[in-house]
C-alpha cells in the first residue's frame, strides 16, 4: 500500500474532503421539489420509502446527565440533533456553510456586526405551527436566556424580525464568519414562547417527529409528514439508543441495529465480517488537554506546558490506535487539518527538548503534574490516554489521566476551581476558523485555555479581535495563522489530533455517511433499500 508524508496528508487533506463533499452531497441527480440545491442526491440514485432505521451510538451528548428533560436538544442523547430539528444553516463535508432554515444571509455592512437572515417559507413545526420570524427571534432569545452555546450566544446582543420571513441579529461585534456559528446544533429552532421555557417540548421542524425519549439510554421517532423538504425522509421510523462499543457490536451481529455512529476504529474489520460497511469521514471530534491556571499549579509556567506537550507521542495514538501513521497530528490550537488555515508545529515531538524545558523550569529530576481526568466519549480514548501517560514518562513526566463515567461528567469537571474547574480532557469538534481561535481567547467566556493569561494571551486576544472581525478572508487567514504561531509559543492547551469519525451500516442502508462534525449529521438524504 503507497505511504504519503505527513505534509503530503496535509496539503491533500483539502482536496480529499472536497472530493467527499462533492460526491456525497453536490454531484447531479435526482432532486426532489422544495430542497436547497445542497440536498440532491448522487447521479442515478432511486430512493425507496418506508422502513426503519435504528442505530446504536457509542458517542453520548457531553451533557447528558445534567438534566433529566432529554427532549429538550441541549440534553440529546447523541448530538445528532438534526433527526428532530433545524438550525438557520448547516455545515457540509466540504466545511461549506449551506442553507437550512435559512436561504440566504448577508452582512448589513462592513463591521460584520450586523447580520440579516432570509427564513425559508412554508416550513412548519411538529405540532403543525408555520415557522416564521416570530419563532426564529424567539428561539435565539432563548438561546441566550438559557446559556446554549456560549461561544455563540455571548455574541447576540439582539434578534429582531424584519419582516415575517427575515431577521436581523445584532452582535456585540464583528463577526465575518457569523453563518458558520448559527449552524451549531444547539441553535436549533423551536416555536416561539416563554425563554426558559422553550426546548423541552421535543417540537422541531426536522425530518423526524419525537415519540418517546429516555435521556441516558434512547428514543424513538416517527416520519414527519409535513418536513419542508418534499418527500423527505425516505424511512419511516428512526430509533436511536447509546450504547458501549461492544453492545453495539453485537447488537449490529444480531440484527438490533442496521447502524452504528462513531466505532472503534479497531473494530471495523469486525463490523465488515458481521455483512456491514464503514464509512469513514475525513475528520472527526478532537481530544483537548485543558490546565487550569487559576489557582497555583506546576503548569503555570509555560515551559512545563510546551515540556508536556513535546513528550507526548502523538505518532504512536495514530500508529497503535487509529492504524493510520501518516495522520495529522495537533497543533495545541482547536484547529485540524481539514482547515486550509491549519498551521502543524514545527516539532511534534522532541523528548530531549521537553527535559531540557522541565530543567529551565526548575525540574531538572521530572516533575509530576496534576491528575487529568476524563470519559470515555469514545470507545478508543481510554487507548490513547494510556499512550498520553506512559509517553510522557520518557521526558521525566508523571501524569495520571483518570477514567470517570460520562454520566454527571460535565457538572463534576466545573465543580471546583470556578470559574475554570479541574484538569480535564475537554471534547473539540472540529470548526471554523474564527470558532476554532476563539475558543482560546482569554478574554472571551471560554473555559478551555485554563485561564491563560500574560503577554501571550494579551496578544492572542487582541489579535484575535481584529482576525474575526476582518472582512478580508486572505488577510483573515493571515491573522489566523499567526494566531496558531502565539499559541504555540505559550501552549495554553494541548490538543492531540488526528481521529476520524467513523459510521458503520447494514448494505441495504443507503447514503448514510459520517461527517466530521458529528453532530452535522443528517437524517433527511438515507433509505432503507430493503
Amino acid at each position: 500500500m503507497p505511504t504519503i508524508t505527513k505534509r503530503d496528508f496535509l496539503l491533500a487533506i483539502g482536496a480529499t474532503v472536497a472530493a467527499s463533499g462533492t460526491s456525497s452531497l453536490l454531484m447531479s441527480g435526482r432532486a426532489y421539489a422544495g430542497t436547497p440545491d445542497w440536498a440532491t442526491l448522487p447521479a442515478g440514485a432511486t430512493p425507496k420509502h418506508g422502513g426503519k432505521l435504528v442505530y446504536a451510538q457509542t458517542y453520548p451528548n457531553w451533557a447528558i446527565g445534567s438534566s433529566d428533560r432529554g427532549e429538550h436538544p441541549y440534553y440529546w442523547i447523541d448530538l445528532l440533533t438534526r433527526s428532530v430539528w433545524n438550525c438557520l444553516t448547516w455545515v457540509d463535508h466540504d466545511y461549506t456553510v449551506r442553507s437550512e432554515l435559512a436561504t440566504d444571509w448577508a452582512p448589513a455592512d462592513e463591521t460584520m456586526a450586523v447580520w440579516d437572515f432570509t427564513l425559508r417559507e412554508g416550513v412548519r413545526f411538529h405540532n403543525g405551527k408555520e415557522m416564521t420570524s416570530e419563532d426564529v427571534v424567539s428561539s435565539f432569545k432563548a438561546h441566550v436566556a438559557q446559556r446554549g452555546s456560549g461561544f455563540a450566544t455571548n455574541w447576540i446582543a439582539d434578534v429582531e424580525a424584519t419582516g415575517r420571513y427575515s431577521v436581523r441579529m445584532h452582535l456585540t461585534g464583528g463577526y465575518a464568519e457569523w453563518p458558520y456559528v448559527v449552524a451549531e446544533y444547539r441553535l436549533t429552532i423551536w416555536p416561539a414562547g416563554e425563554a426558559e421555557s422553550l426546548g423541552f417540548d421535543g417540537i422541531g421542524t426536522g425530518p423526524y417527529r419525537l415519540i418517546d425519549v429516555d435521556n441516558k439510554r434512547g428514543f424513538r421517532a416517527v416520519r414527519f409528514d409535513d418536513y419542508w423538504m418534499e418527500g423527505r425522509p425516505f424511512a419511516d421510523e428512526l430509533e436511536g439508543y447509546i450504547t458501549a462499543s461492544q453492545t453495539a457490536i453485537n447488537g449490529f451481529r444480531a440484527g438490533q441495529f442496521n447502524a452504528v455512529f462513531n466505532i472503534d476504529p479497531t473494530t471495523a474489520g469486525q463490523y465488515r465480517d458481521a455483512g456491514g460497511e464503514v464509512h469513514m469521514s475525513p475528520g472527526g471530534d478532537q481530544f483537548l488537554l485543558t490546565m487550569p491556571k487559576n489557582i497555583d499549579m506546576v503548569w503555570n509556567d509555560p515551559k512545563v506546558r510546551k515540556a508536556l506537550s513535546l513528550a507526548i507521542d502523538r505518532d504512536a495514538i495514530n500508529r497503535i490506535v487509529y492504524n493510520d501513521p501518516d495522520s495529522w497530528v495537533g497543533n495545541d490550537t482547536h484547529m485540524t487539518a481539514l482547515n486550509p488555515e491549519f498551521l502543524p508545529r514545527d516539532i511534534a515531538q522532541d523528548v530531549d527538548e521537553a527535559r531540557r524545558l522541565l530543567a529551565e523550569a526548575g525540574y531538572p529530576d521530572g516533575v509530576t503534574l496534576p491528575t487529568i481526568v476524563f470519559c470515555p466519549s469514545f470507545p478508543e480514548e481510554p487507548r490513547i490516554m494510556a499512550i498520553v501517560s506512559e509517553s510522557v514518562r520518557r521526558a521525566g513526566i508523571t501524569l495520571e489521566i483518570r477514567e470517570m463515567p460520562c454520566d454527571g461528567f460535565n457538572d463534576y469537571v466545573l465543580a471546583v476551581n470556578a470559574p475554570v474547574g479541574r484538569p480535564r480532557r475537554s471534547l473539540v469538534g472540529p470548526r471554523n476558523p474564527a470558532i476554532n481561535m476563539g475558543r482560546m481567547d482569554f478574554a472571551g467566556t471560554s473555559t478551555e485555555p485554563g485561564g491563560w493569561h500574560g503577554e501571550m494571551a494579551e496578544r492572542y486576544s487582541t489579535l484575535y479581535a481584529q482576525a474575526v472581525a476582518e472582512p478580508d478572508d486572505a488577510r483573515r487567514f493571515e491573522m489566523f495563522q499567526e494566531l496558531q504561531r502565539i499559541a504555540h509559543q505559550d501552549t495554553p492547551a494541548i490538543m492531540l489530533g488526528g481521529r476520524r469519525n467513523m459510521l458503520a451500516h447494514r448494505p441495504e442502508v443507503v447514503n448514510l455517511r459520517s461527517h466530521s462534525q458529528n453532530w452535522s449529521s443528517r437524517f433527511d438524504d438515507f433509505w432503507i433499500a430493503s
